[in-house]
């Protein structure tokens, strides 16, 4: 197996592969996400080449495929530019267990240093592998937001956490 892999903010004209990596991730896992797979599959490739434009869309290639992605959010408004919010997290299934997602967390936390002064995420409840990941990456819990995603008859806890960035430059 090749564990040599780079994370790097996706372009633009990557949006078509973007696209299929997301739409797997909200089919996969419905409840993981805001957004559901109906939705997005109505967009144009243009509202995900869009997204990919401030460079804040990161992701992970092994070979001609995308294998991971995460964004970063941050928000313009000046009282409220020092949080990113991490989301879109998202590594697909065959290829798990590398190291992948700890890597494009790594790089996605890079980035933060330069524009935030701490990062925020949700998980889900019930999703115990992310949650691991985030914890050992530092990020604690801060709150619960029950009933925070609703799919159907079915509703999803997420788990508020945040990681406070230091060395900022």
């Amino acid at each position: 197996m090749d564990y040599n892999f780079m994370a790097r903010p996706l372009r633009s004209d990557e949006a078509v592969h973007y696209r299929e990596l997301r739409l797997q991730a909200l089919h996969l896992h419905p409840g993981s996400f805001g957004s559901s797979f109906e939705e997005e599959a109505l967009l144009k490739i243009d509202a995900f080449a869009d997204r990919l434009a401030d460079g804040r869309v990161f992701g992970i290639w092994l070979g001609a495929k995308l294998v991971a992605c995460a964004g970063l959010a941050v928000r313009e408004k000046a009282k409220l530019r020092h949080k990113g919010h991490l989301w879109g997290m998202f590594v697909r299934p065959e290829v798990r267990g590398r190291g992948i997602g700890n890597h494009l967390l790594q790089e996605v936390l890079a980035h933060s240093r330069t524009c935030c002064e701490e990062v925020l995420l949700t998980v889900i409840a019930d999703n115990t592998a992310a949650y691991q990941l985030y914890a050992t990456a530092g990020f604690t819990e801060y709150g619960r937001e029950p009933r925070a995603i609703k799919i159907g008859p079915m509703y999803f806890d997420e788990l508020l956490m945040r990681l406070p960035l230091e060395g900022l430059t």
